[in-house]
């Protein structure tokens, strides 16, 4: 199956072959960078919109069954750190929602001033926390963003499946 992936960063392709390799789903993976997706989400719907926005480029643009978007991004109402994930086949769109944990305010008050999360973290933690994400950094190393990406992603193509298999939509 050929599925293409709405990002060229490493670790969404790592997470997106994670994902595939725990559903045991053999896959022709093909990145492409998405112009116009969001840098860093600032909202929930946000975050969850371009995870979406990344699926339907990824489907539109490239000879795949299957386009994928993978987002993560801050709501700054609630607090959390969210990461979302989209598949389409062109005419469907299948989500999932990985796991969050909240930030601290000293975090969110940097946000709120203009600063973006990847520089934040690696100025204020080092280069191995930058690496590895904030979820990394705030679960106290319970599970990096390529982690938290690849949970997004199993759920959103779990869904996809289940309905291909007869078990409901969503």
């Amino acid at each position: 199956m050929r599925i293409a992936l709405g990002s060229e960063q490493p670790v969404k392709l790592r997470a997106a072959r994670r994902a595939l390799a725990a559903l045991g789903l053999p896959a022709d993976l093909r990145p492409l960078r998405v112009p116009g997706a969001p840098r860093q989400p600032l909202t929930e719907a946000a975050t969850e919109e371009g995870a979406a926005f990344r699926a339907w480029y990824a489907k539109r643009h490239a000879e795949a069954e299957l386009g994928v978007g993978l987002e993560g991004g801050v709501d700054l109402e609630s607090g959390w750190l969210t990461m979302h994930a989209a598949v389409t086949d062109g005419e469907g769109l299948w989500r999932g929602r990985g796991p969050s944990v909240p930030l601290p305010s000293e975090v969110l008050r940097a946000l709120r001033a203009g600063e973006e999360l990847g520089p934040y973290l690696k100025a204020r933690f080092g280069e191995e926390a930058a690496e590895k994400g904030a979820v990394w950094v705030f679960s106290g190393g319970a599970m990096t963003r390529e982690e938290a990406l690849a949970e997004a992603l199993r759920l959103a193509l779990g869904a996809y499946l289940g309905e291909r298999r007869g078990l409901g939509a969503p």
